[in-house]
This record gives structure tokens, sequence and C-alpha cells, in this order.
């Protein structure tokens, strides 16, 4: 399945900030059984509608519970939560 998370920086000077270390955290979930891969997305657009980041997550149903119980989701919200004006999360097949 493919799990997504769509993320809006509040300040939009974070996206190319803070993309290298949180292209770094993700890349410990593949270490994460049921993790196959994932890519990051940075949005082209300055418009104030846009969103800044897709994270793009390749996982079986089995790896989306173990990457939301994981240390990486954990720190993913406590290091970025409160930097986002908004986020979406969008699973399928």
């Amino acid at each position: 399945m493919k799990h997504y998370i769509i993320a809006k920086f509040k300040d939009r000077r974070d996206t190319e900030k803070l993309l290298p270390e949180i292209k770094e955290l993700f890349g410990a979930t593949l270490e994460i059984p049921g993790v196959e891969s994932f890519v990051i997305h940075k949005s082209n657009s300055t418009r104030e509608n846009r969103y800044s980041i897709m994270i793009e997550m390749n996982l079986s149903a089995e790896g989306l519970n173990s990457f939301d119980a994981s240390e990486v989701h954990k720190k993913w919200k406590d290091t970025y939560g409160d930097r986002l004006e908004s986020k979406a999360i969008f699973d399928c097949d």
C-alpha cells in the first residue's frame, strides 16, 4: 500500500532548511519490517495555498502499524508537528 504524509510548514523557509534532516529521519523507516521504500517530494510552487512536502511510503498494512508505533514516527511528530500549519494523511493501494 501507499501511505502519504502531506505537510505544510508555517514558515516556508523551513522546507529547504529541514529537508535534509527529514530525509535522514525517514531513511530509518527502511529498517522497520514491512516498510519497503519512501520518497520525499518537495513542492515546486511558492503559492501560499500549496503544501510544502509530500512523503510517499510504500509499505504493507503491518508496516504501517509498525511505522505508526515507531520511534521515527514519534520523532517526526515531536520535532516537526509544531512547525506545521497543516497536514493530511492519505492511504491507498
